[in-house]
């Protein structure tokens, strides 16, 4: 039997080929993280959350964990901006204590169209918003309080909810809170 001996060029040391790439990465990382700069807005929304309430038990033990909690704590606000979004439509209206103005609803949305669909009704919105912003401040003067909660139904996405916090904002109102979802059951 003839044994093959091995040819040294065939042969490569792991350590050789391991190294220049660890060394690719980390300097890669360091650039990233050396550029990386935040914007100034981000993080930063100003949003009005509900209080905390008063503890109902005095001790630990007395808490039961199956009792339902408090779903509509009251926070004050100007008015309610309600989303209804559904896998092709997307409507927005403005409702206030005496009646619901609808700003308009978007159909027939596929997912290459929906950014810039949405993107047009909620600029209507925002038009809407600051008109009401500055009608108010004429009327109030400086003591004007700018609350707005949202109403959202359980279908809306992330992005959109963002989008339509993001339209409240560049309407002048800083207060942007959450009102339960119309389609929210408690159990």
């Amino acid at each position: 039997m003839s044994r093959r001996e091995k040819d040294p060029q065939l042969e490569t040391d792991l350590g050789r080929v391991i190294v220049p790439m660890l060394d690719m990465s980390f300097q890669l990382l360091f650039f990233f993280v050396a550029i990386f700069n935040p914007g100034k807005a981000e993080g930063k929304m100003a949003l009005n959350l509900p209080a905390t309430g008063q503890a109902k038990a005095k001790d630990l033990q007395n808490v039961d964990p199956k009792t339902i909690s408090d779903a509509n704590l009251e926070v004050p606000s100007d008015f309610v901006v309600v989303v209804s979004s559904h896998e092709d439509s997307f409507g927005v209206s403005i409702k206030d204590a005496d009646k619901a103005d609808k700003v308009g609803e978007v159909r027939g949305i596929t997912p290459q169209n929906r950014r810039e669909e949405i993107g047009k009704l909620l600029d209507t919105l925002r038009e809407k918003l600051a008109e009401r912003y500055k009608a108010k401040q004429e009327k109030e003067g400086l003591k004007v309080t700018d609350n707005v909660k949202i109403e959202a139904n359980k279908k809306t996405k992330h992005a959109d909810l963002v989008a339509v916090m993001d339209a409240c904002l560049r309407a002048g109102y800083t207060q942007v809170g959450f009102a339960p979802p119309p389609d929210f059951q408690q159990q």
